[in-house]
């Protein structure tokens, strides 16, 4: 029995049971005050910098309170944002579905254009980002949120770079008087995935001086995949078959994919023995003669699935503290500070050492097996085989972040006559330094020496070499032993097997690190009086230097690890911006127009940078681009409200978009420039390649695969640049008291997307057509003229649109004798998400692109109690066989009768449900219990492009609800 489970699940259940009474299906509380529409004071509204006392503008922003906040039961910025219907699910988080695809890193994603499109501001000034140039929203604990303001539409023209798919605007607790002490606990209805978090937050408000402290610790525990039915195996439902019981899996097999439940380097080796055919170890067997060997089918596969973390453990400390300064009446000085130490653990199944089982994949992949290798029963060279590392367990990298914030400024008010000015200058330093260490690898230089030519000594010790040529200090291996490398079978000792494996694994070490310094001003006020009102303006400027670095593995860097080859990383953009924006109000108090807004913006960035191409230092020339921003804001009555926009956006390159190292992959590519084809190529392709070193008559290259680096692009990239356009109405009928209502239609183009060009793309650009010479700087050539390398990088080639509506409704309901209801409902349609004219909406493509998200909330509130309930709905996906059947398989998607003429899978809507009550306690305190996904609804199943654990991180975790308590003290 496991009592913490049991304990925790009684206690919210019964929680729930008696706040059922008062709820009749009721969850996350929506806001329906908001702290500064009550006030004339002027404020800076997210997507403008100009003060003002209105708060409704002419984009469309959603704004999430604290009491919102609280009702959610969420604990993390990453969850609470995630929820938004306007979230694609596609930001990394600790639940990952790549099982090599999250540092323990948290992002947020708008409108299905990724993480690196969506701005995170930090009361209103950028945030510290990793060195992908995307913000790691663990570093923001959620005790230090006042209220989320997200602006869902873009605003380059208002903040700069990157602020495509929206702006997500995170105002901390300032006026706090007090403290307040909160504990959270949660866990799955299989009594896993622990969550917990500690936060204390204190402060202080005088006639001058304001301070504010937050200190919060939160750390979950893992689950394995191997814990869930859904990713117990590589797909679910599939049938590994072994030779071996307990290296089988229940389920159902499905014939289409059943054959690859598994890894083809299994545990028990896979040999291609010249003369013999591809053969496997028996299980049992010492593997001392060819006869322990069987041909190897699909049912020598290997699962690797349980191995992996369907969510990774992690923990994360944060301190925050922010203060300001009354100098005088109109000059305040504020400073804010953060830090945040992460560290996170990853789990991947064991090594599988490909030594050339697909062919010549360089010279760090084709490892031979020395026919006199002293374990080699087949007593002939092996040059191709394959093996699962499991005695040097599984490849577990750990990571330990700090991220430093500090900021620092001065802000105020003056007049001139009757104008009145509010001004802001800031200084911000960011740093971040990011080191992992990883077991579990395997050094490919040892592994060489050890699966060649070895004996036993006259004294029974194993030797590497030959008499009289001994290797020092290495360690002969045995690849025929199986899992335990044959001592079970009595072929090897313990002490043997702890050499074997010292010898040949190692402790990969990297490290990473990225700062950014930048600093600015801001002036804004009343210009001259129009016909509707003052016309308001802000003008300022911005400077910011971003710096990374990334030194790789010793062994990575060199190509002797069973990680792929991958290069240092450094370099540094800096930009420096101007920007100016107007208000008008051109007319007030006619028919039909109460009052009509027409703002403006725009703002030119001038961007420099430099770095390194590998060993080459280069300076990019990413030019200065200029945005335009306009809207309307027309109030036709008391009751309705229409407002429009219009503006320009723009992506520049990130550190690592320009000056990435290389990372190592063999994709199949073949050279226009080899000897077999060169007769065929016209004349200026034969030109073309003389010119990069090729001799007269092509160079003789067999190869189908060559070596690729994936990396940086500092030659021709420039940033990204679109378009944004929305409209729409926002109705508070007075006839209807607390019913509020609003739609936005929203269009997002985006031309020069960076998409990262293929080998082939970059061969054919170069060599066949000619037609990017730029790509030429790509190849790169041994003397001789052999490709050794084709560095595939990121080009601005791709148009992507997106666009949808929004639709909003909110309802309070305020009784004598039941309490006050609350009723809200968010629906984001997406209409289309086209790459160069291919649409995704609806489909499943490795990210969910949802055709509809929905969330109804409803709360009740009566004395000293209250009860949430939430409804989340995402619409239905169809995922396309292409991707897994024809890019992985090599087969024609017709070819799979099984899974129906077009070979698609279709995964149903889901409907989730959460559930919270809560208790003001006499005592000053607020105690809540809920569960989110009451009801256990299982993620539906996607297996082709899902990469791994068969289902989306987008989801909820499979294996049913999650329980959770939290406890609220205010002192």
């Amino acid at each position: 029995m496991n009592f913490n489970r049991n304990l925790l699940s009684d206690a919210v259940r019964y929680g729930l049971a008696a706040g059922a009474v008062g709820l009749m299906g009721l969850s996350a509380a929506p806001a329906y005050a908001q702290d500064d529409t009550a006030t004339l004071d002027r404020i800076e509204v997210t997507g403008s910098r100009i003060k003002r006392a209105d708060t409704e503008t002419a984009l469309p922003v959603q704004v999430i309170s604290r009491t919102e906040i609280e009702a959610t039961g969420l604990n993390t910025v990453f969850d609470l944002l995630n929820n938004l219907t306007a979230s694609d699910g596609g930001g990394l988080s600790t639940v990952t579905t790549q099982t090599n695809g999250s540092d323990g890193s948290q992002q947020i994603s708008l409108r299905g254009l990724g993480a690196s499109r969506t701005l995170v501001l930090v009361d209103g000034k950028r945030w510290i980002t990793d060195i992908d140039a995307t913000v790691d929203l663990s570093t923001i604990p959620l005790a230090i949120v006042e209220r989320v303001e997200v602006l869902k539409d873009g605003a380059s023209a208002i903040y700069g770079s990157d602020a495509i798919g929206g702006v997500i605007n995170l105002i901390t607790r300032r006026n706090f008087d007090g403290a307040q002490a909160g504990f959270y606990f949660g866990q799955t209805s299989d009594g896993d995935g622990d969550r917990t978090t500690y936060d204390l937050t204190v402060g202080a408000t005088g006639e001058r001086a304001r301070a504010v402290m937050a200190l919060s610790h939160s750390s979950q525990d893992e689950i394995f995949a191997g814990d869930r039915f859904i990713s117990q195996t590589p797909y679910a439902g599939c049938e590994v078959i072994s030779q071996d019981p307990d290296y089988v899996v229940g389920g159902t097999a499905i014939a289409a994919i059943g054959g690859f439940c598994g890894s083809s380097f299994p545990d028990f080796g896979r040999f291609v023995v010249p003369g013999v055919g591809s053969v496997s170890l028996i299980p049992g067997r010492p593997g001392t003669s060819p006869s322990d060997f069987t041909p190897f089918t699909n049912a020598n596969r290997y699962n690797f699935a349980p191995v992996n973390y369907l969510q990774q453990p992690a923990k994360r400390s944060n301190l925050f503290a922010s203060g300001s300064f009354d100098i005088t009446d109109s000059i305040t000085a504020y400073a804010r500070t953060s830090y945040t130490k992460r560290t996170s653990d990853q789990q991947l199944a064991e090594v599988p050492l490909t030594l050339a089982v697909n062919g010549s994949q360089g010279p760090q992949w084709t490892i031979p097996i020395s026919g006199q290798n002293v374990f080699n029963p087949f007593g002939v060279d092996i040059g191709s085989s394959g093996f699962r590392m499991v005695a040097a367990g599984p490849r577990s990298p750990s990571y330990d972040y700090d991220i430093f914030s500090a900021q620092a400024g001065l802000e105020g008010f003056f007049q001139l006559g009757d104008r009145g000015f509010n001004w802001d200058v800031f200084a911000q330093y960011n740093d971040g330094q990011y080191d992992s260490r990883g077991t579990g690898y395997i050094n490919l230089f040892n592994l060489r020496n050890a699966l060649g030519p070895s004996f036993r000594d006259a004294t029974g010790v194993l030797r590497c070499g030959a008499p009289g040529a001994v290797i020092a200090n290495c360690v002969p291996f045995n690849l025929f032993g199986g899992p335990d490398l044959g001592l079970a079978a009595g072929r090897i000792t313990q002490a043997e097997y702890n050499q074997m494996v010292n010898y040949v694994s190692y402790t990969q070490v990297s490290t990473q690190g990225n700062s950014s310094f930048n600093y600015g001003g801001t002036l804004s006020g009343d210009l001259v009086e129009l016909p509707g009102g003052m016309m308001g303006f802000a003008v300022g400027f911005e400077y910011r230097r971003d710096d990374i670095f990334s030194q790789p593995d010793t062994l990575v860097a060199s190509g002797g690890s069973s990680d792929n080859f991958s290069e240092p990383t450094t370099g540094v953009v800096r930009v420096a911006d101007m920007f100016l924006e107007v208000n008008a109000p051109i007319l007030a108090d006619l028919p039909g127009v109460q009052s009509l807004d027409i703002s403006a913006a725009i703002r030119n960035s001038d961007y420099k940078a430099n770095g390194f191409s590998g060993l080459t230092p280069v300076s990019p020339i990413l030019g200065d681009p200029t945005t335009e921003k306009y809207g309307l804001r027309w109030q036709i009555f008391e009751d309705l409200l229409f407002r429009a926009s219009w503006g320009e956006t723009f992506r520049a390159p990130s550190v690592l978009d320009l000056f990435g190292g290389g990372r190592e992959s063999f994709p199949q590519a073949a050279d226009p420039c080899r000897s077999a084809v060169w007769d065929a190529q016209g004349a200026d392709v034969q030109a073309r390649c003389i010119a990069a070193g090729v001799p007269n008559g092509g160079v003789v290259d067999g190869r189908t695969q060559l070596r690729a680096l994936l990396g940086g692009n500092p030659f021709s990239l420039r940033p990204e640049s679109g378009e944004n356009i929305s409209f729409g109405f926002v109705y508070s009928p007075s006839w209807v008291e607390g019913l509020d209502l609003s739609i936005d239609y929203w269009k997002i183009d985006l031309d020069d997307g960076i998409v990262t060009r293929s080998a082939g793309s970059i061969l054919s650009g170069c060599y066949v057509t000619g037609a990017q010479p730029d790509f030429c700087n790509f190849v790169e050539r041994a003397p001789g003229g052999l490709i050794s390398t084709v560095r595939t990088a990121g080009f601005n080639v791709n148009t992507l649109m997106s666009d949808g509506i929004d639709l909003g409704i909110a309802y309070r309901l305020d009784t004598s004798s039941w309490g006050t209801f609350g009723f809200k409902w968010d629906t984001t349609y997406n209409m289309a998400t086209e790459t160069n004219g291919v649409d995704a909406v609806g489909l499943y493509d490795g990210s969910p692109n949802w055709e509809w998200r929905s969330q109804f909330q409803t709360v009740w509130q009566m004395g000293d109690f209250d009860a949430n309930w939430t409804m989340r709905y995402n619409s239905e996906l169809e995922e396309p066989c292409f991707i897994y059947c024809v890019a992985y398989l090599g087969v024609d998607p017709l070819d799979l009768p099984i899974l129906g003429g077009d070979a698609t899978l279709r995964a149903g809507s889901v409907t989730y449900h959460d559930l919270q009550v809560g208790w003001n306690a006499p005592w000053k305190a607020k105690i809540s219990v809920g569960a989110r996904n009451v009801f256990g609804k299982e993620p539906p199943i996607l297996q082709y492009n899902s990469f791994a654990h068969s289902f989306d991180a987008g989801y909820d975790l499979p294996g049913g609800a999650y329980y959770y308590m939290q406890y609220r003290q205010n002192f």
